[in-house]
C-alpha cells in the first residue's frame, strides 16, 4: 500500500508540474524580458528524471514561476506605488527617492585612501603604456573622466544615507594624480562642471547619465583641450545646432526601477545640426542606416538614453569623406553615445569601441592596425577603477 501511495503522489506531482507551466505560459504572453527591471526572465526548465532527483528542477521551476506568474508586473507596480505614496519610504527598489532626483542606494562601507592610491597607480601604469603605444603609432591620447549622476547630484542624498561624497573625491583625486604621474592627458569634467556652477540642467534626474546639455558641455571642453594642444578641428557651436526637446515621455534607468511612477516631466533633448555633416555608418562591421538619433515610432511612445546612436555597439565607424581632417578612435562606456553625435563632425573617420562588447582584437592591436590621430577614452568616474570591459585597456583577445 505504501508503494502505491508513493506512486500515486508522484503521478499527481508530475501532472501538476506539467500542467502549471502551460497554464502560466498561456497567461504570460510568452514574455522573455522584464522591461522595468531591465533583465531577462528565467526560461522554463526542462523536466528530466535527473533534474527532478537532484533538486535542480525545483529551484529552476521556482525561479521561472516567480518570473511568469500572471499579473506579476502589475503586483510589483502596485507594491512600488504603496511604498512610494503611502508608506513614503526614502528607498524603494534600491532607489533613493528625493524631491529633485532619483539616486542609487549605496552601502555604507568605504574603501581606504591608501587602497585607492595603490589601485590608481596600477591602472595608470597600464594607461601610460597605452599612451606610449598610441604615440608610437602616430597618435595622441586623451582620457576624459565624466562624473556619474550619483556623484553630480551627491548633495541630494538625505543625511541618514550614504552618499560617499568624500570617498568619490578621494578616489577621483588619486586617479588624476596617478595619470599625471604617467604623463597621460586627463580632462576632468567633474572639475569643468564645478567651474561652471554644476548646472542642474546638465544631468538627468531619472537616469544615471548626463543629458544632452551636459554632453554638449563635455564636447566643447574636449575640443577646447585639443585646440590648446594645437589641433585645428571644426567645432559645432551652439549657433550650429538646434536643441530640440522631444515630446516623448523619457524613462530613465532610475525611474525605470520605480515603474516610471516618480513624477517626471523630463524630456530628452537632441542637437540637430543646421548644416548636417554627412556620414556613412557601419555597426559591428555591417553597413547601417541608423541615424545619430534613433526616435520612437510615435510621439506618445517612451524614449530612453538609447536615443543617442541607438545605444551601445561593440564597434561603430562613421566616415565623413573629409581626408584633410584627422581620424579619431573613441572607446568607453555609454557616456560616449551622446558625445558621438557631436564628436564625429570634427573628424574624417571616427571609430568607436565599447570594450564590454567588442572582442575581435585587443585595443593595442586595433590602434596598431588603424593608427588613429586621436584616441579618446571616455569613462564615468564610478568606472575609473574597473579593470574589465573598457577598463581592460591592455587585455588580449583571441
Amino acid at each position: 500500500m505504501g508503494k502505491m501511495l508513493d506512486r500515486a503522489f508522484l503521478a499527481v506531482l508530475l501532472a501538476v508540474l506539467l500542467a502549471v507551466p502551460g497554464w502560466v505560459a498561456l497567461r504570460s504572453h510568452r514574455e522573455t524580458t522584464a522591461y522595468y527591471e531591465n533583465r531577462t526572465l528565467a526560461e522554463r526548465p526542462a523536466l528530466t528524471w535527473t533534474s527532478l532527483a537532484d533538486g535542480s528542477f525545483g529551484s529552476a521551476f521556482e525561479s521561472w514561476y516567480s518570473d511568469h506568474f500572471p499579473g506579476r508586473a502589475t503586483l510589483l507596480k502596485m507594491d512600488t506605488k504603496v511604498q512610494m505614496d503611502v508608506l513614503k519610504r526614502p528607498v524603494v527598489n534600491d532607489t533613493v527617492v528625493t524631491e529633485r532626483a532619483l539616486l542609487p542606494f549605496m552601502a555604507y562601507e568605504e574603501q581606504s585612501p591608501e587602497e585607492y592610491a595603490r589601485q590608481a597607480a596600477d591602472i595608470a601604469e597600464d594607461l601610460g603604456e597605452l599612451d606610449a603605444h598610441i604615440r608610437a603609432n602616430g597618435g595622441s591620447f586623451y582620457y576624459v573622466g565624466i562624473p556619474e549622476q550619483r556623484v553630480y547630484f551627491g548633495e541630494q542624498y538625505p543625511g541618514f544615507l550614504a552618499s560617499h561624497a568624500g570617498e568619490y573625491q578621494t578616489a577621483d583625486d588619486a586617479f588624476a594624480a596617478a595619470l599625471a604621474g604617467q604623463n597621460v592627458r586627463f580632462l576632468d569634467m567633474r572639475q569643468v562642471y564645478e567651474d561652471l556652477g554644476n548646472p542642474a540642467e546638465y544631468y538627468s534626474a531619472v537616469d544615471h547619465h548626463y543629458n544632452y546639455y551636459g554632453a554638449y558641455a563635455a564636447y566643447r571642453a574636449i575640443l577646447d583641450t585639443m585646440a590648446a594642444d594645437g589641433w585645428q578641428l571644426p567645432v559645432l557651436t551652439e549657433e550650429d545646432l538646434d536643441f530640440v526637446e522631444l515630446p516623448n515621455p523619457y524613462i530613465g534607468s532610475r525611474n525605470r526601477k520605480l515603474y516610471n511612477l516618480w513624477p517626471n516631466g523630463e524630456k530628452a533633448v537632441m542637437g540637430v545640426q543646421k548644416a548636417p555633416v554627412a556620414f556613412t555608418r557601419t555597426d559591428n562591421g555591417q553597413p547601417s542606416e541608423k541615424p545619430l538619433f534613433v526616435l520612437p515610432a510615435a510621439a506618445d511612445l517612451p524614449t530612453t538614453y538609447n536615443l543617442y546612436m541607438g545605444g551601445d555597439f561593440g564597434e561603430t565607424v562613421l566616415e565623413t569623406g573629409r581626408p584633410e581632417l584627422p581620424d579619431a578612435l573613441i572607446f568607453g562606456d555609454s557616456f560616449t553615445n551622446a558625445l558621438e553625435t557631436l564628436l564625429y563632425a570634427s573628424f574624417d573617420e571616427t571609430r568607436i569601441l565599447d570594450l564590454r562588447h567588442y572582442t575581435d582584437k585587443s585595443l593595442k592591436d586595433y590602434v596598431a592596425e588603424y593608427r588613429p590621430d586621436l584616441v579618446l577614452c571616455v569613462q564615468n568616474d564610478t568606472f575609473y577603477y574597473t579593470t574589465t570591459g573598457n577598463g581592460a585597456v591592455w587585455a588580449s583577445f583571441p
